[in-house]
């Protein structure tokens, strides 16, 4: 028994039987002539989210085959739509391995899912933030421990170049408001680089003020850190009740998280095989050995020669 839903074949005018590459090509055109930035008619941003959710839905093999089966279609499609069955990168973000929401899910799956959902709602949102692949990585280890990151042109999904939005496994042990706010602080970064904004320095650790206009945009609160700029994120209540489904979700998919990674043993700083050396009248210099040995060095001061400094 069929049930009422939006027909996204007909949203997007393919067939059942469409290829994911022929779903691409309509969208694009359908996209074009619906995108708010272009079309200011009264209705068109609705029209732009549709379509969005159509080809979201539709080119990403598990949800397509679970739409499917909910109103009672047949694509005839059961892997990537390109005759290579699996699990793949969506056109939302990236699973590993069965996410099917089913009664006992693997964990990793289902919390991607459950963010790949955001990322959608997000979108939704805000249309011109672009399609990703989210992953679950190690945010500790390093110098600068991260709760995300934004990494533009990192995937290739089905010809197209996506930027890769991590979320540290080690963040998942905070609240699922704080994970919902780490995704609306990468989406910033997302809508900066769909509009060109330059909203990072220091090798993308200093947050600027235009970062700070666009986080506000989106709903969250940043504060200011001397080092890292307007970073420090937290989602006020208004923007918790927008997305109260999808906090709701996340708090019940977060089931783990990842240990954080501590160095071991001593860290030594590198050597640059530099030593003292020391002129008769007190002053000093470093410089290799073998320069030192090579010729001697005359002080310009007093005329005497550098010796290497007694240890």
């Amino acid at each position: 028994m069929k049930t009422s839903h939006k027909d996204y074949y007909a949203i997007l005018g393919v067939p059942p039987t469409a290829t994911v590459a022929e779903i691409k090509k309509a969208y694009r055109k359908l996209a074009k002539q619906y995108h708010p930035d272009v079309n200011k008619n009264p209705g068109a941003a609705e029209r732009f989210r549709e379509l969005t959710d159509a080809y979201d839905t539709l080119t990403d093999p598990d949800r397509r085959a679970r739409y499917d089966r909910l109103h009672g279609t047949h694509s005839g499609t059961t892997g990537t739509g390109n005759g290579q069955p699996g699990y793949g990168p969506s056109s939302n973000g990236h699973r590993a391995g069965n996410s099917s929401t089913g009664s006992s899910p693997q964990a990793g799956s289902r919390i991607l899912k459950v963010l790949e959902d955001t990322w959608l709602e997000i979108r939704r949102r805000h249309p011109e933030i672009p399609a990703v692949v989210i992953i679950i990585a190690s945010g500790t280890g390093s110098k600068h421990t991260r709760l995300g990151h934004h990494a533009p042109g990192r995937w290739n999904v089905a010809g197209e170049q996506r930027t890769e939005i991590m979320i540290s496994g080690e963040g998942l042990r905070r609240s699922a408001r704080e994970v919902l706010g780490t995704l609306l602080h990468e989406a910033a970064h997302a809508l900066a680089a769909a509009r060109g904004i330059q909203d990072t320095s220091r090798q993308g650790r200093y947050h600027n003020t235009r970062f700070a206009q666009l986080a506000h945009e989106l709903g969250i609160e940043v504060e200011k850190n001397t080092s890292i700029g307007w970073s420090i994120t937290t989602v006020p209540d208004p923007t918790a009740g927008l997305y109260a489904a999808q906090i709701a979700a996340l708090q019940e998919a977060m089931i783990l998280w990842r240990q954080a990674e501590t160095p071991t043993g001593t860290t030594r700083r590198a050597s640059n095989g530099f030593i003292a050396a020391l002129c008769p009248c007190g002053r000093t210099i470093r410089a290799a050995a073998s320069t030192l040995a090579a010729a001697p060095i005359t002080c310009e001061s007093c005329g005497g020669c550098f010796e290497p400094k007694a240890s």
